[in-house]
């Protein structure tokens, strides 16, 4: 799947170049007879942004500007592999495309800007997290929610202890044992009897839970969900000596992860990262009421709105259940022209509150808690 970094997101968000933007947002299947019509569904959103567009624009532009949707369109295999969402955003300098572990609004936008809500509420939302599963074995990082999680592809991180690990030369007192992934003819791992023999392999593993540490770094630059550790003792307190990432629970699944499905996984982990974020949003949510009197918080959105444009937003609440651009849910996909809507102009705003809060080092919480009765948004103002 496809990892959604705060780096990422901020990237989106920037401003682009003179020239529509479009936003494509629709929820997808995984498997059975519900991919064709998620296919059939993607066109017709599609076919709805080019009915539009051409009002504007040259063909040969509009065309231009949706090849990669039409592109994802015709690529049968891709949706073989769908998750629960799917997002696209075009721009004239180029595309992005997420596969996400949540539904998404079946919604289109086209305007000067990308729209980030949906995207936002995953990223935002007070249910993500991720897990790393240690093993020799195998390293699995997995991106997840309340309800479920997904394995992450890792490139350019090693995986397991046999990728690390270069053959000795048998001893007398050893004896060799076929790496675990190793394959056939793959590098065999020596394991001796002797305590210099124990030191060594413990230094092995050392060394390739750093590798991976160093390796997933990049791949997690600018992340800022909860990580849960899941392995053996020994594998989790070295990993924690290591480790590189900001975000590690203090908690760990102390447990063998061999041979447990990415659902016993998530099973196990989701307890630790709920009561974690239950806590921190309780407290973040009970110093909103305590500043009430200072003039530091505003649940007015059009004052919100303002603040976090200039920067000024500390924390931002966003209803969530359902969040801004869910509403639009109906019969038919909703293909939103931005700023000539009446009917969108809250959401318009809320979107770009959001978006504001993080590019400028906020942080944005889309919590079903209530913060203020009546109001999609609340906020605490850094001054």
């Amino acid at each position: 799947m496809d990892l959604l970094t705060r780096t990422e997101l901020e990237l989106l968000a920037q401003p682009g170049p003179e020239g529509p933007h479009v936003s494509l947002f629709m929820p997808t299947h995984r498997f059975g007879s519900d991919i064709e019509a998620d296919k059939l569904r993607w066109k017709n959103l599609v076919t709805g942004v080019e009915d539009l567009l051409l009002q504007r624009l040259r063909r040969p532009d509009v065309e231009a500007l949706l090849a990669p949707a039409r592109d994802l369109q015709d690529n049968a295999m891709a949706w073989q592999y769908m998750s629960d969402g799917l997002a696209m955003f075009l721009r004239p300098d180029g595309q992005r495309t997420f596969r996400v572990p949540a539904p998404m609004p079946e919604l289109a936008t086209v305007g000067d800007r990308t729209v980030m809500g949906p995207m936002l509420r995953l990223f935002a939302g007070d249910e993500r997290f991720l897990l790393l599963a240690l093993s020799q074995r195998e390293i699995r990082l997995m991106e997840g929610s309340r309800n479920t999680v997904e394995q992450i592809q890792l490139a350019e991180v090693p995986t397991s202890l046999a990728e690390v690990v270069d053959p000795q030369e048998p001893r007398s007192d050893t004896m060799a044992r076929a790496a675990a992934g190793a394959g056939r003819g793959g590098p065999a791992v020596f394991y001796g009897h002797g305590a210099g023999d124990r030191h060594l392999k413990k230094d092995e593993v050392v060394r390739f839970l750093r590798q991976v540490s160093s390796g997933l770094r990049e791949v997690l630059e600018g992340e800022t969900a909860p990580l849960v550790l899941f392995g053996l003792e020994p594998l989790v307190v070295t990993y924690r000596e290591v480790n590189a990432y900001e975000h590690l629970l203090d908690e760990a699944v102390v447990h063998s992860s061999d041979q447990l499905s990415i659902e016993q996984l998530h099973e196990r982990s989701w307890p630790l990262v709920e009561q974690r974020l239950r806590t921190e949003r309780g407290q973040v949510i009970e110093r909103f009421h305590g500043l009430r009197a200072t003039g530091r918080v505003s649940s007015d959105l059009g004052t919100v709105a303002e603040a976090a444009t200039e920067g000024r937003v500390e924390t931002l609440f966003v209803q969530a259940d359902p969040w801004c651009w869910e509403q639009v849910a109906g019969n038919e996909a909703a293909i939103v022209e931005l700023g000539s809507d009446e009917r969108y102009a809250e959401f318009e705003q809320v979107d770009r509150a959001a978006v504001a809060t993080l590019n400028n080092g906020g942080r944005v919480y889309a919590t079903s808690q209530t913060v203020v009765p009546d109001s999609p948004v609340a906020a605490i103002f850094l001054y």
